[in-house]
């Protein structure tokens, strides 16, 4: 049987150790390498839309400004995992993450935690291992203390010079 808590944890700590990473690079001025991510996540919570993007409505590149940090892992071994962080934000932070068959995602609103199962659509780029268009959505996704719901109405994203999960 697949411990679905082990796989989690496992891949959230591959995400945030590649948003540190990335923040270690910003504060050292900058990396030769690091993940180009570009795209969008919109959710509604009570009708309200909100959304959490990497730039000019998810059309510019997290680049080392520390505005907006990301961090992904595209397939190898049948991994997934892209996150993007906006400081401030309301809608904060998005990932998704798909590990052995285990589509996830989850958001933070105002600081609290939102996530689910929901399908992910992978298309990666012939040419570059490294590199894919991944989208999810829609799905609900739940607050695990009380059961507050948002809907994950569509997330879009480009990455590439991804690690590639080991």
């Amino acid at each position: 049987m697949h411990d679905m808590s082990e796989a989690m944890a496992n891949a959230i700590a591959r995400v945030f150790s590649s948003l540190c990473w990335a923040a270690v690079c910003v504060s050292w001025g900058g990396c030769i390498a690091h993940p180009e991510i570009s795209g969008k996540a919109t959710v509604t919570r009570d009708g309200e839309e909100l959304a959490i993007d990497t730039g000019g409505n998810g059309t510019k590149v997290v680049d080392a400004s520390g505005e907006v940090a990301g961090g992904c892992i595209v397939p190898k071994q049948g991994e997934l995992a892209v996150a993007v962080q906006k400081k401030g934000a309301v809608f904060s932070s998005f990932d998704m993450m798909d590990e052995a068959g285990w589509p996830y995602a989850s958001v933070t609103i105002e600081g609290s935690r939102y996530q689910g199962a929901c399908e992910i659509i992978i298309q990666e780029q012939p040419t570059d291992p490294y590199e894919a268009d991944v989208s999810a959505g829609p799905c609900d996704l739940v607050r695990l203390f009380d059961g507050a719901k948002v809907r994950l109405e569509t997330a879009v994203f480009h990455v590439s010079d991804c690690s590639g999960a080991d």
